[in-house]
C-alpha cells in the first residue's frame, strides 16, 4: 500500500503541556461532600429572586473596571431553560434588567450557569452599588426536580484580578492587566468558576422567595484546587461530564496518579451514614492508608479550570516554540493520514469537490443552517469549526457526517465522543442531520473498521507509514514515530499488540520505532 501525500486545511495551534503551582493550603487531593438544594416544580415556570442590599466594587485588571456576577450549578431532571435578569442601583440611577442571560439546561447533569456585568469606575461614588437583584426564571415541565449547588453573586473581588496593594510594582500591575486578555479567552468554558466566588454557600443565602419549599438534595463532591484552594464540584456520577476540573487520564483510564485520583474527605466526620452509603453504592468511596477518600476513575487536574487557564496555560504557551507547535499538529495530521490511507480515501475537501462539484465546508455549513449545532448561534462560514462528530483521536475520518460548531464549542467538545458531550435530545437531532445512527452516536469505541485494516496492514504501518522522514525525527529525546504509535495503541487497546503481529510475520521487530 503506497503512502499518499497528505495535505490538510489550516488548524488552530494546540497546546498539550501542563504543570502546576501549589498554593500551599491544599494539594488538589482533598475534597468535601455537601448536600445540594432540591426544589420540585409545581408550575411550568418557576421564579427565584436573589437580593443583596449593597456591595462594593474593587478595581479589576488595572482598567478602572468593576464587575458584578451571578453564578452556580443546576441539575434538572428534565430538559429546562433558564433566564436571569439583573437589576441594581448605581450612581443614584435605578437601572432595571441591564443584563439578561439565558440558556438551555440539559437533564440529569450539572449545568454551569453564570454571567457578569462590567462597570466603569472613576471616583469613590462608583465603588458602591445597592439593591442588587437577580431574577431567575426556570421553564420546565411540572414535577421537574431541580438541584442547586455553589451559588453566589455580587461584586467580583478576586485578588488574582487586581494589584496586591497600592504600592504594587509595575511588573505586578502588568501581570494583572494581562489577566484581562486571558479572562476574555473562551470565558464560557470557565463559567461559573472564573469569578472565584464562595462555592460552599447554601443556595438560600441570598434567596428571598420559595425558601420554604426547598429540601436537601443529592450529595455533591467538591474537590480542592491546589492553586486557589477553593472546593469546586466534580461529577462523580458521570465523570466525563466535567464541571469545574478537566480530566487527567481520560485516554489512559483508570488514573493511577494518587493525588489526581484519590481525594481525602476533609469533612468526613460531619457526614451522615446515608451520604457515605450513597458513595459506597456508587463505587467511589475507599478507605486507603487510614484515610476516608473518594476515588475517581479518570482523575482530575489539580487546578480548577480558571487556575489552569491563568497560571498554567498562560505561562507555558508563550514559551512553546514553533517546532513544538508544528509537532503537535504533525501528530494529529499523521492520525488523519493513517485513517485516510487505510480506508483508501482522499482528503475530504478534494474528494468532495471532485465528486459533488461543491465545497465541503460550504456544504456542512448550510447543512446545519449556518448555525453552531450546540448553541444554535448563527455563525459565518469563516467562524465555523468542522468537528469530526466521531473523534479523530479514535480513528474516525472527517467526512460528510461532520458537525458545524462555533470555535468555543468545538474546543469544548475536543476528543469527546458525542454521547459524552451532547444531551439525548441533541443526539437524536444530530442523528437526523448527519445520518449517523443513534447506536453509533452512543458508542465509545475506536473505529472498528480502521482497527481491523490496521491489523491487516501492520507491515505497511511500520515499514512504510512510520518510515516517512517527518516521523523519523527526534525532538526532546523522543522519536516522533513513537508518539504516533503510542497515540494509536492508546485508543485501540494494549491487547492489540501490533509489534507482536509484526514479529510473527517478519521474525524481527520494526526498526521505525523504539522498542523497549
Amino acid at each position: 500500500m503506497p503512502v499518499k501525500e497528505f495535505r490538510t486545511y489550516h488548524r488552530r495551534s494546540v497546546t498539550r503541556r501542563s504543570g502546576y503551582h501549589v498554593a500551599g493550603l491544599r494539594t488538589g487531593g482533598e475534597c468535601i461532600i455537601l448536600p445540594s438544594t432540591k426544589y420540585v416544580t409545581t408550575n411550568k415556570i418557576t421564579t427565584f429572586e436573589f437580593y443583596k442590599h449593597d456591595d462594593s466594587f474593587v478595581e479589576l485588571f488595572e482598567r478602572q473596571m468593576g464587575m458584578l456576577a451571578f453564578a452556580g450549578y443546576i441539575q434538572p431532571s428534565n430538559v429546562a431553560a433558564i433566564e436571569c435578569k439583573l437589576s441594581y442601583a448605581h450612581r443614584d440611577d435605578d437601572i432595571t434588567d441591564e443584563k439578561v442571560y439565558s440558556r438551555e439546561l440539559e437533564k440529569d447533569i450539572w449545568n454551569s450557569v453564570g454571567f457578569h456585568k462590567e462597570f466603569f469606575i472613576s471616583n469613590e461614588m462608583d465603588y458602591d452599588i445597592e439593591n442588587i437583584s437577580v431574577e431567575v426564571t426556570i421553564s420546565a415541565p411540572v414535577g421537574t426536580t431541580l438541584y442547586f449547588i455553589s451559588f453566589d453573586f455580587g461584586a467580583v473581588t478576586s485578588s488574582y484580578y487586581r494589584s496586591t496593594s497600592e504600592n504594587a510594582s509595575d511588573e505586578e500591575k502588568n501581570e494583572v492587566e494581562e489577566f484581562w486578555t486571558f479572562f476574555n479567552q473562551k470565558t464560557s468554558l470557565c463559567i461559573p468558576h472564573i469569578y472565584y466566588f464562595d462555592s460552599t454557600l447554601p443556595f438560600e443565602s441570598y434567596l428571598v422567595n420559595n425558601g420554604e419549599y426547598l429540601e436537601e438534595g443529592i450529595p455533591v463532591v467538591l474537590k480542592s484546587c491546589n492553586r486557589c484552594s477553593r472546593y469546586l464540584p466534580v461529577n462523580m456520577e458521570n465523570e466525563l461530564k466535567t464541571v469545574a476540573y478537566a480530566l487527567h487520564c481520560k485516554k489512559k483510564a483508570p488514573c493511577t496518579h494518587s493525588t489526581f485520583c484519590r481525594y481525602k474527605i476533609d469533612n468526613y466526620d460531619d457526614l451522615s451514614e446515608d451520604i457515605i452509603d450513597y458513595y459506597k453504592k456508587l463505587g467511589v468511596y475507599v478507605f486507603y492508608e487510614g484515610q476516608h477518600m473518594i476515588r475517581s476513575y479518570y482523575g482530575h487536574q489539580l487546578e480548577c479550570k480558571p487556575c489552569k487557564k491563568f497560571f498554567v496555560n498562560a505561562k507555558l504557551n508563550p514559551i512553546r516554540d514553533t517546532q513544538q507547535r508544528r509537532e503537535d499538529g504533525l501528530r494529529r495530521r499523521a492520525i488523519e493520514a493513517l485513517v485516510d490511507n487505510l480506508l483508501d480515501e482522499d482528503f475530504i475537501h478534494f474528494e468532495f469537490r471532485k465528486k459533488q462539484k461543491k465545497e465541503f465546508t460550504d456544504y456542512i455549513w448550510r447543512k446545519f443552517n449556518c448555525r453552531c449545532f450546540k448553541c444554535q448561534k448563527k455563525i459565518s462560514k469563516q467562524e465555523m469549526a468542522l468537528d469530526h462528530t466521531m473523534p479523530l483521536a479514535f480513528l474516525y475520518r472527517l467526512d460528510e457526517t461532520a458537525t458545524c460548531l462555533c470555535t468555543t464549542h468545538n474546543s469544548q467538545k475536543s476528543d469527546h465522543f458525542p454521547v459524552d458531550y451532547y444531551s439525548e435530545d441533541e443526539l437524536i437531532r444530530l442523528s437526523k442531520i448527519t445520518g449517523l445512527s443513534l447506536d453509533v452516536l452512543h458508542s465509545r469505541k475506536a473505529n472498528e473498521r480502521v482497527v481491523k485494516l490496521l491489523k491487516q496492514n501492520v507491515i505497511w504501518f511500520f515499514d512504510d507509514f512510520l518510515s516517512q522522514p517527518d516521523y523519523q525525527k527526534v525532538h526532546d529525546d523522543k522519536l516522533e514515530a513513537d508518539k504516533i504509535y503510542a497515540a494509536v495503541i492508546r485508543v485501540i487497546g494494549k491487547e492489540s499488540n501490533l509489534i507482536n503481529d509484526y514479529y510473527k510475520i517478519k521474525h524481527c521487530y520494526p526498526s521505525t520505532i523504539s522498542i523497549g
